[in-house]
């Protein structure tokens, strides 16, 4: 069953959804992400909370297909925006870090909710996109859920403030927190309670003891979550 939404927020205005409960939602079987690296696995990010949110709202078919090698073997998505594979992705380049995300699918202008009630910890600038691109300053959410912290990356510069949204302020599950880049992505990190900024691991070194794979948390929502879609086709900043 669809029900339209009007979520109203402190200098965002009206912002009109259709929400799709998980409830009503086709069951489906759980897809199980592979550990990685296999010897020494970096730990799952977990969440006692009952009830998520896809954390993009858009229109797009192919959103909720979380990249990742999936424990049977196989490969869901697109393989480079999958955890642990190699920066830069340019093969001629040397590869000195791995990517400890996901990248999921978006479009430029597309709202980015968060996943679970949560208190925002940091926003700060995270990517720069090429010259060539535009040059764009990308920016980073983290916010502190109640079993982990999440990053939300390559978000607009001016998403909290266009929601008079700042740091130490809290945000319910579904809330809106920020607007999708020209880098038409929204990369997903995950860390244990307490981490306020990003962590990268170079190639050849262990992985931080902060560090969780955000993989199977993204498989799970795709499957048990609650997406919310845009009324019309895009939600852009306003």
């Amino acid at each position: 069953m669809l029900r339209t939404l009007t979520l109203a927020f402190a200098g965002l205005g009206a912002l009109a959804l259709t929400q799709v409960a998980s409830a009503t939602a086709p069951v489906r079987d759980r897809t199980l992400a592979a550990p990685i690296p296999r010897a020494a696995p970096v730990p799952m990010a977990t969440s006692t909370v009952t009830h998520r949110y896809w954390p993009v709202v858009t229109s797009l078919s192919q959103a909720t297909i979380a990249p990742a090698h999936l424990f049977d073997g196989k490969v869901q998505g697109a393989p480079l925006r999958s955890f642990d594979t190699r920066r830069p992705a340019d093969p001629s380049k040397p590869q000195t870090r791995r990517h400890v995300g996901v990248d999921l699918t978006a479009a430029e202008g597309d709202t980015v909710v968060a996943m679970e009630d949560g208190r925002i910890v940091n926003f700060y600038p995270f990517l720069a996109r090429a010259a060539s691109l535009g040059g764009e300053k990308t920016y980073a959410i983290l916010i502190q859920h109640k079993d982990y912290v999440a990053l939300y990356g390559e978000v607009r510069a001016n998403s909290l403030a266009a929601r008079n949204l700042k740091v130490g302020d809290r945000v319910a599950g579904g809330q809106p927190i920020g607007v999708v880049s020209g880098t038409a992505q929204l990369h997903t990190e995950t860390y244990a309670s307490g981490v306020t900024r990003n962590i990268q691991w170079p190639v050849g070194a262990a992985p931080p003891r902060e560090m969780r794979n955000p993989t199977q948390l993204l498989l799970d929502t795709a499957v048990a979550g609650e997406r919310i879609y845009p009324k019309t086709v895009r939600l852009a900043a306003s």
